[in-house]
């Protein structure tokens, strides 16, 4: 909070869209954006009722088998705060959420998790732009994990916060700051070069946690007033603490970004990624030797150079009444906790609509598949989806209810979860639009 009072003395006025419509913002971008009526900056707290089922803790039970909690019920306390600024030389947007949750049936699982992305763009002078971003905070359970929601951004989920992807509701810390500088050599020519840390920790020892960065540069060119093109290229570099491997990667893409007509933009990215990744994985041991040791299975460490395809595609519609986005990729990412270096494909889809007057409703869906680099393990898929509702019962009592659903599967090995969320309760959250929370 106070970052966010500091940087609102920066400037004045407003940023233009200086790369041009659809082109991806390291910076403020979309971050707090809602569907209707735009907010500078709104706050709201709820106490809801939860009901759960399908937690899987980290832990089996004493036939060896993994442990799943279904039918816990409680109270859970929200408070959040999001919007924009804009000024004329620069931007700011929030999303904050921190949820408090306490079940009456099981203690154990009783707990919190907090998620902030904050962003800024600041326009020094007419060639010169600097873009931050930090994405942070905590959680144990993936139901109402940071961004299991959906994003609100419409450059889809952070390396460090992919909510389909987590195998166990086990405690996890992340944190993921970015700073890009941009040089605008001529209305249609810019440059940028940044970089990005990433930061997680498991609270679980069986599970790796995760240290890397990335270092990138592109080169953008406003081809018409709605078009532009480019090439980025960037090094990625991923480890494991404490010692289950690395990975280093070099990826180069081309991109196209353009508006579809006055509400939609679309950004298109294609390209290759060298992949070059050092990890342990499990062998089976010579007959012999397994005689010997009277074990059948022993650990090797190995290393690995492969090439696979990188792309994205994000589209993205914002009208009056609603905002619709979709986006799909693919890409080398950390993981989660079990797998490491992966081969990750994406898709996500969100939907917010204001139109009816005193009401907010909301749709998501995603999908996450990882297979292990090196690991020699199983392919993992999870989906998730839900639907949000909020009713202005005056301009700052709202009713809100949720529903969400998640499935996780492992081929072959017959790993298959499936789990519910449901939720209703009020909130306070004065304003003159209805409450949007997805």
């Amino acid at each position: 909070m106070a970052l966010v009072c500091a940087l609102s003395f920066t400037a004045s006025g407003q940023i233009g869209s200086y790369l041009g419509p659809g082109v991806l913002s390291g910076g403020a971008g979309d971050i707090g954006t809602r569907s209707g009526a735009q907010v500078d900056l709104r706050y709201y707290f709820d106490v809801t009722g939860v009901y759960d089922t399908g937690l899987q803790p980290f832990a089996i039970n004493s036939k060896g088998d993994l442990v799943q909690i279904n039918g816990l019920y409680g109270v859970q306390a929200d408070v959040g705060l999001y919007g924009t600024h804009r000024w004329r030389q620069a931007a700011l947007g929030i999303d904050f959420i921190g949820n408090f949750y306490d079940y009456a049936n099981s203690s154990s699982f009783n707990g919190s998790s907090v998620n902030l992305t904050l962003g800024y763009s600041y326009q020094q002078s007419r060639r010169l732009v600097y873009d931050m971003r930090v994405i942070g905070g905590t959680s144990s359970l993936g139901y109402g994990a940071p961004g299991f929601y959906g994003t609100t951004s419409a450059t889809g989920t952070s390396v460090v916060n992919t909510p389909t992807s987590l195998l166990f509701d086990s405690r996890v810390y992340y944190l993921e700051p970015t700073m890009d500088m941009t040089f605008i050599q001529t209305a249609r020519t810019s440059y940028t070069i940044g970089g990005e840390g990433y930061f997680i920790r498991r609270e679980a020892s069986g599970l790796a946690s995760m240290n890397g960065y990335n270092l990138h540069g592109t080169i953008q060119h406003r081809v018409t007033k709605n078009q532009t093109i480019g090439v980025t290229y960037a090094h990625i570099h991923y480890d494991f603490p404490p010692g289950f491997g690395q990975s280093d990667m070099n990826t180069a893409q081309l991109t196209f970004a353009t508006s579809i007509g006055r509400r939609w933009t679309l950004n298109v990215g294609a390209g290759a990624t060298q992949a070059e990744v050092q990890g342990i994985q499990q062998v089976n041991l010579n007959p012999v030797v397994a005689a010997l040791l009277g074990v059948s299975f022993g650990q090797q460490t190995f290393y690995r150079e492969d090439f696979y395809p990188a792309g994205r595609l994000i589209l993205s519609g914002h009208f009056k009444t609603y905002s619709i986005g979709l986006s799909a990729a693919q890409s080398i990412a950390p993981g989660n906790g079990v797998y490491l270096t992966s081969n990750q494909q994406t898709a996500n889809a969100n939907y917010s609509y204001t139109g009816i007057r005193k009401w907010n409703f909301g749709l998501n869906a995603g999908y996450n598949k990882l297979a292990g680099i090196g690991q020699g393990i199983q392919n993992y898929a999870g989906y998730g989806g839900g639907v949000g509702i909020t009713y202005s019962l005056t301009r700052a009592l709202h009713i809100i209810a949720r529903g969400d659903t998640r499935y996780q599967q492992i081929d072959v090995v017959g790993y298959n979860r499936t789990g519910y969320r449901a939720s209703i309760g009020l909130g306070f959250s004065p304003g003159s639009v209805p409450l949007s929370l997805w």
